[in-house]
């Protein structure tokens, strides 16, 4: 799942595939012996709907059939910014060394656009298979099967060998049906040297992945295929680069999206955001998602569960239309013949609204209401699931508009508060300057680019829904073991850098010192429950960070990922019945270490 965009509902971790060259091969496992070579390494090409590779022995004809096939021209680095053409060999080979994805060819179904095949190739930089093909593929089932089934009752994960072009390879199936969800993945691997291609398959039942498998041929080194009509959908991609397009922002526990007029805060309403979702929304770049959605995809930019029950689900992506949102819709009712189309109000206006009563592998009912709002080209599709009607459409009713004062470029200067005995004091905002008295810090943001999320910003996004101003109500929030978000900054333009102070009660009942490595322990264990193919690296570790002229602990998390890095640095500092706890990030420690330079003493 380095392609989190093309999971639709689903989080799937698939990895690596598939056939022959010139190396031999085992057909029981499709591992390959090491004589494959760095200077074998070509990429295979798409001409007139046909992809060809000479290297892989494969083609693909979308002409045939009616698939849209395509193959990027070049590939963006995300850590560096770097272009890399595909032409360029020498630049590509770097790409691979430092543990990109090359997506060498991609084909949608133009009938069900979320339908696709995909080959990829991957070098093993990081010797995820030293002990062998089938062995890694042993640890990703069980590790696929402990994920699904947090989202689902009964997924089906298993490892498989299938017969490809007259290789036996070794594959990984995910089937899900259950709470009106279908999908079947498999992803298919082949190991050359030091190299992987994976082939992935997606669609909506199990027959489609041999379906989908079986248009791959071999390849003979003609090509007489009639030319494609079909418009490269790379081109549809670029102009919509030019329309106004948002994925959104998550501010805590808050979703929101201005284009849309949307937002949702998941923990005020019972449900939990999905970490690889929200970690991949904010990581990935709109231009990327625009050039997704231009090649008939829809990205999934919210996941949310509600706690304690895993029938409740709600899901926000974004898709393209080319006509009225009415006909859009009628669409889809087509495609479905237990759905009925209604109106329904949404964040103060009638939308168009599908209502579906569907049956999960258990035979249990599920019900799932679809909203449809649309901005410009675009239009937001929200999903809400449940086994309860009632509450499947009221988790829709919770949603609001992004008004005027969440806004933050139009953030309100705002007061001290304190109570009455004078032990809690909560910060302030005036002229771009934001103040704690208690915590003796102030941080101006003038000169920065940073923004200050609004005290109703705060209120929606994990405080709860509580007014700063009602100073008991957040007392009893700090009493309760919750933390407190005082103040809040990002940049809009890099979502990587934020900082915030947030106050805790302060039940630090040992030296610092042991509740760092206690802190340390907690932050490793949720990151182990990563997905690996998320997460290239990651690291906890007991740091320094300079603060207010002293050089003070603080713990240190750097992330690696497919799409970036990010490092987040975390001070604890203890004021009397309170622990204020100041978490600044950035794309280095050199960034992180950057917001807490921003800081001053109060005067």
């Amino acid at each position: 799942m380095k392609r989190v965009l093309k999971l639709g509902m689903i989080a799937v971790a698939l990895s690596l595939c598939f056939s022959g060259c010139t190396s031999k091969s085992d057909k029981k496992s499709g591992e390959t012996v090491s004589e494959f070579k760095d200077d074998d390494i070509s990429l295979g090409e798409v001409v007139d709907g046909v992809y060809t590779s000479k290297m892989l022995d494969l083609k693909f004809d979308g002409n045939t059939n009616d698939m849209d096939v395509t193959a990027e021209g070049e590939f963006t680095n995300r850590l560096d910014g770097k272009v890399v053409k595909r032409s360029d060999m020498e630049a590509v080979h770097d790409r691979l060394d430092k543990g990109y994805y090359i997506s060498d060819m991609e084909a949608y179904d133009n009938k069900n656009k979320g339908n696709y095949v995909e080959v990829e190739i991957y070098k093993d930089i990081h010797h995820e298979m030293k002990n062998g093909l089938e062995n890694y593929i042993d640890n990703e089932v069980k590790k696929e099967k402990s994920e699904q089934k947090e989202r689902f009752k009964n997924p089906k994960v298993e490892k498989t060998t299938r017969d490809f072009l007259g290789d036996k390879l070794l594959s990984v199936d995910v089937i899900i049906d259950e709470d009106g969800i279908e999908s079947a993945d498999t992803t298919l691997y082949k190991k050359m040297g030091e190299y992987f291609i994976e082939i992935h398959v997606r669609g909506d039942r199990s027959e489609d992945i041999d379906k989908y498998l079986g248009m791959f041929e071999k390849y003979t080194g003609f090509n007489n295929n009639a030319k494609s009509s079909k418009v490269d959908k790379s081109d549809n991609a670029d102009k919509k680069a030019d329309t106004e397009f948002s994925k959104g922002e998550y501010i805590g526990e808050t979703y929101i999206n201005k284009q849309f007029d949307i937002s949702f805060d998941a923990k005020s309403n019972g449900y939990k955001f999905d970490e690889l979702y929200k970690s991949a929304t904010e990581a990935y770049l709109e231009k990327d998602m625009l050039k997704y959605i231009g090649m008939g995809g829809a990205p999934v930019v919210v996941y949310a569960t509600k706690d304690g029950d895993s029938s409740s689900k709600l899901g926000i992506s974004i898709d393209d239309i080319e006509s009225d949102i009415d006909d859009y819709v009628d669409n889809v009712i087509k495609s479905n013949k237990n759905s009925q189309k209604t109106e329904m109000e949404f964040c103060g206006k009638e939308v168009p609204c599908v209502e579906v009563e569907a049956k999960d592998g258990s035979g249990k009912k599920i019900y799932r209401y679809t909203v449809y709002i649309q901005s410009g080209k675009y239009v937001a599709v929200i999903d809400s699931f449940g086994e309860d009607k009632d509450e499947a459409k009221k988790v829709l009713e919770s949603f609001t508009s992004v008004s005027g004062d969440t806004n933050k470029e139009s953030v309100e200067d705002t007061t001290e508060v304190n109570d009455s005995e004078g032990n809690l004091v909560l910060g302030s905002i005036s002229d771009k300057v934001y103040s704690n008295k208690m915590l003796d810090i102030k941080f101006d943001i003038s000169k920065t680019g940073l923004e200050f999320v609004s005290d109703e910003g705060l209120k929606n996004m994990g405080n709860d829904g509580i007014e700063k101003s009602d100073l008991a109500a957040v007392k009893k929030h700090i009493e309760d073991g919750k933390s407190f978000t005082d103040m809040f900054a990002v940049d809009n333009t890099d979502t990587t850098k934020r900082i915030s102070v947030s106050l805790a009660k302060n039940d630090v009942l040992m030296p610092m010192d042991e509740y760092l490595d206690a802190q340390k322990e907690i932050m490793e264990s949720q990151l182990s429950k990563v997905p690996k193919d998320q997460l290239k690296s990651s690291e906890v570790k007991k740091s320094d960070v300079y603060f207010l002229g002293k050089e003070l602990s603080c713990l240190d998390i750097y992330v690696d990922t497919t799409v970036g890095k990010q490092c987040q640095k975390y001070l604890f500092r203890v004021k009397d019945d309170y622990m204020m706890i100041i978490v600044s990030s950035g794309k280095d420690e050199k960034e992180a270490q950057a917001g807490f330079d921003l800081f001053q003493k109060y005067e």
